[in-house]
Formats: structure tokens, sequence, C-alpha cells
């Protein structure tokens, strides 16, 4: 027998250490599981929080090249196995509901009775409150219609505003003091407000 097929036998026969099976088969999989389950939870909000974005893209980086270098030792020393695909089903699985907005759709149905009912009388506040799902920090009334602040900006102010009248400012804003608008659902739109 040659040494290549000696190494090819060996490579073949030699068992999976229970490290890397706990570690592929239930340590990865529970992590990355809970980061996306904070991820979907977060796309509940109108506009999702860009802290937990940006925490949640750093834990798949680090588990993604954890992931990455256990694959790499299974696929150099031994024969590859099937459930080392476990991971990358969950985050596929997870990419596939957030981007049919399936996450934010479920927490503007829970919160739209609430919201409609507060927008009906839409009574300033700056109390911390929540509405349906929603995490509202602040309530403001105008001529244009109901403003409910939620958390989630970084640097400006972010939310889920009813106006009845529609606007014409469609898109981003431009200036300090500008709100700028993305239709949402119904008389419905996410905003962002530049605060300073």
């Amino acid at each position: 027998m040659s040494p290549e097929n000696r190494t090819g036998t060996s490579r073949e026969c030699t068992p999976t250490p229970r490290w890397w099976r706990i570690g592929v088969c239930a340590v990865l999989p529970v992590l990355v599981g809970a980061a996306c389950v904070v991820l979907l939870g977060a796309q509940l909000q109108p506009v999702m929080p860009f802290i937990v974005v940006i925490l949640v893209g750093w834990v798949f980086v680090v588990l993604g090249s954890v992931w990455l270098a256990l694959a790499l030792i299974r696929l150099w020393r031994y024969r590859p196995d099937r459930r080392l695909w476990i991971t990358p089903v969950i985050v596929v699985a997870t990419a596939l509901v957030s981007a049919l907005g399936i996450p934010s759709w479920i927490g503007w149905q829970l919160s739209k009775g609430e919201l409609e009912q507060r927008a009906g009388t839409c009574e300033p506040t700056l109390e911390d409150m929540r509405v349906g799902v929603y995490d509202v920090h602040r309530v403001t009334s105008g001529p244009r219609g109901c403003h409910f602040y939620t958390r989630g900006g970084l640097f400006n102010s972010v939310g889920v505003a009813h106006l009845p009248h529609g606007t014409d400012k469609i898109g981003n804003p431009e200036a300090e003091g500008d709100i700028g608008y993305r239709h949402f659902h119904d008389d419905w739109y996410t905003f962002t407000a530049i605060d300073f």
C-alpha cells in the first residue's frame, strides 16, 4: 500500500475528537442561535437599534471565525461531517426571515392597535413607555401628525409617525432639525430626525 493510501485511510478512520463534536454540535449552534434571536428581537422595533447591529455583527464575526477554524481542522484532519453545517443553516434561516421582514411585520401587528389608539389623542409626553412591543421614550404632537420616538438612532432620533395626510419629505433628512420619512404601513411612517 502506498503512503498516500495509508494517509487517506488513517484520515477517514481517525475518530472525531470529543471537543470538536461539543464545539460544533452544541456550543457554536447555541451561541449563534442566541445572537440570531437577539437580532430578530431587535427587528421587532420600527427602526432596529444601531448598537444591537454593531454588537451582534461583531459576535457573528468572532463566531464565524471560530466556525471556519473548526471547519478547516475537520476537513484537514478528518473526513467531512454534515454536522459542520448546523451553524450556517441557522445563520441562513435567520437572514431569510430577516430579509422577508417577518420580525418587523410581527412587531407592527403586536403594536398597531395601541399605537392607533394613542395616536387618536396624541398626548405629548417625555415618559418612557411600552406601546405594544415598541420601546417609546417620547411622543410629540404637531400639525403633520403624531411622532413616537423609539430607541435606535446613534446620533439622530428615530421612530414611527402617524401622518394621516401623508408627507412629501420622503428620504433622509438633510439639515439640523429636519425629519426624513419612509412609508411603513397605511398612514404610518418611520422617521429619522437630525437633532444637532
